[in-house]
Order: C-alpha cells, then sequence, then structure tokens
C-alpha cells in the first residue's frame, strides 16, 4: 500500500503513545511537569511560567506557547536546521499555561519527546512494538529532528488503511481484533472538548471560524472535533487535506490523504486543503441520523 506522509495528523498518532506509556508506567501522570523531562533547561527558562507546564497542558494545546503558525515564529522552525528543542527556552508563552488554546507544534514535539524519554527508547520503535504492529500496521518514515528525536508534530508516513485501522482503534474503545491496545479511559478522554468553539480564521487563508461545513471546532488531547449537519465527530488533521475522521454515532472512519506540496506556500496548498474539507464536511452533512 502506498504509504505518504500524514503531516499534522501525527499528533493524534503521539497522543495515543502518551496514552499508552500512561498504561505501560513510564510517564507516571498528566500532572508532570515538562521541564521534569527537559532537565537540560532547568535554570535557562527566563519566564517562571515555563515550569508549570504540565503533559495535560502540552495535550490540550494549552502550554501558552505562541501559535507558531500565526506568527513569524514559524520561520524559526525552517532556519533552525531541526534543532527544534532549543525553542522550549526561546519562543515565549503568550498566556498562562493551562488557560487557553493556542496551536503549538513544538508542544506535540515536546510530546514525541517525552514518551522516548520516558519510556528509554525512541518514538518510532516504541510506537512500531506498542501501537503499529498490535494494529497490523507498518511506519514507513517518520522524520527526526537533528537531535535524532522523531517529530510528535508531523512527519509520519502511513498508508491510508493503516490510518482507519488507527480510527476504527479509537471507534471501538482503544480495541483492535479484541486486544486492547489503549485503555478505553484514555480513549474517552482523550476525544473530550477542552477548548470549544475555537476561531481559525487568519490562520487557515480564506477561512472563517467555520471550516467548510465543520463547525463549532473543539480540541481534545491533539484531537479536533467539529459538527456537520446534525453529527458531532472527531478528526485527526493535517495540512494539504490529510484526516482520520471518526463518526462514532454511525461507526464510520473517513480517512482522506493529500499532498500537502511542501515547499509552496502560496494558495494553491490552502485551495486543495479547503476543497478536500468541503467535500468531507458535505457528506457528513449528508448522512441520516440514527
Amino acid at each position: 500500500w502506498t504509504r505518504c506522509i500524514s503531516w499534522s495528523v501525527a499528533k493524534s498518532f503521539t497522543s495515543a503513545l502518551i496514552g499508552i506509556a500512561l498504561d505501560q508506567g513510564c510517564v507516571s501522570n498528566l500532572d508532570q511537569k515538562m521541564i521534569d523531562y527537559f532537565p537540560e533547561f532547568t535554570g535557562k527558562l527566563t519566564d517562571p511560567r515555563k515550569e508549570q507546564i504540565t503533559i495535560h497542558d502540552l495535550l490540550q494545546m494549552r502550554s501558552g506557547y505562541v501559535w507558531e503558525e500565526r506568527t513569524h515564529y514559524m520561520e524559526s522552525f525552517f532556519s533552525s536546521g531541526g534543532y527544534w528543542l532549543p525553542f522550549i527556552a526561546e519562543f515565549p508563552l503568550t498566556n498562562d499555561p493551562g488557560s487557553e488554546f493556542g496551536y503549538s507544534n513544538l508542544s506535540s514535539h515536546m510530546l514525541g519527546v517525552i514518551v522516548a524519554r520516558g519510556c528509554d527508547s525512541d518514538l518510532k520503535s516504541f510506537a512500531q512494538e506498542n501501537l503499529f504492529t498490535p494494529i497490523n500496521a507498518e511506519v514507513s518514515d517518520w522524520s527526526q529532528d537533528a537531535d535524532g528525536y522523531y517529530y510528535g508534530s508531523h512527519g509520519l508516513s502511513l498508508s491510508a488503511r493503516d490510518r482507519a485501522k488507527f480510527g476504527l482503534m479509537y471507534l471501538n474503545d482503544g480495541k483492535y481484533d479484541g486486544n486492547q491496545i489503549i485503555s478505553a479511559d484514555w480513549i474517552n478522554d482523550s476525544l473530550q472538548r477542552y477548548s470549544d468553539n475555537l476561531d481559525i480564521s487568519g490562520w487557515i487563508p480564506g477561512i472563517t471560524s467555520r471550516y467548510g461545513y465543520y463547525r463549532n471546532l473543539g480540541y481534545g488531547y491533539q484531537w479536533w472535533s467539529a459538527k456537520a449537519g446534525k453529527h458531532q465527530f472527531y478528526y485527526a488533521n493535517g495540512h494539504g487535506g490529510n484526516q482520520i475522521v471518526l463518526l462514532d454515532e454511525l461507526d464510520i472512519v473517513i480517512v482522506t490523504t493529500a499532498d500537502r506540496l511542501y515547499g509552496q506556500f502560496g494558495e494553491e496548498a490552502w485551495e486543495k486543503e479547503r476543497a478536500i474539507v468541503k467535500l468531507v464536511g458535505k457528506f457528513i452533512n449528508s448522512l441520516p441520523s440514527e
């Protein structure tokens, strides 16, 4: 099967790996402080609020870190040569930790590093052993930062079929083929709405607070949620139109894959993403209620 990069869909997989790490005890609880896993930055954080950021805050995109894609800080990623970890100290906080939603790729990457350091592994190996092999899926490629850590935020290549297996596991409360891969409690907690009525206008060109047919956007543990027509649904979302959509009430998983036209920063990539999202939203909107 053809495997392609899922872009930010990877964030939802990283969330699942945090859940597995909790089940295994190599991450003890979500109230642990982020800085506990990055001791090299102890004493280097000029903003004392960063010392209060928890794993819980990172999962909910409520760490307080700057929303890079709405600001010039996104350029720092491209010019860093892949050295992302120093941004833990360098990037500013725009809100108090836990107070407001702010989409942060850095936060997602930190989650991946936390799994790797906490479980004494690398993210790809841990994922293959504890997530992908149990659902009969396989990682093709996964991008790494300059320190050798696999990105928790993006860069994961999977086939559409394997993405669907992942979505099916979530629909089945963490079970796949009769085996409990992730605890049902984690699935439930991940798909809650910790932030509601999110406004993404000004982030995606041509998008208002409604994302095509998607309305009332919310966010859980690295999972988005929305409503189209009468249907509430959850979705992993990646640039270009990569999505894994969970329609629990109808037992449906929708997977879309797309080339995000890497390196092209004009309208074309966003136009394609809007078209795919509109298509998915129109389909969900057309579905009858139970």
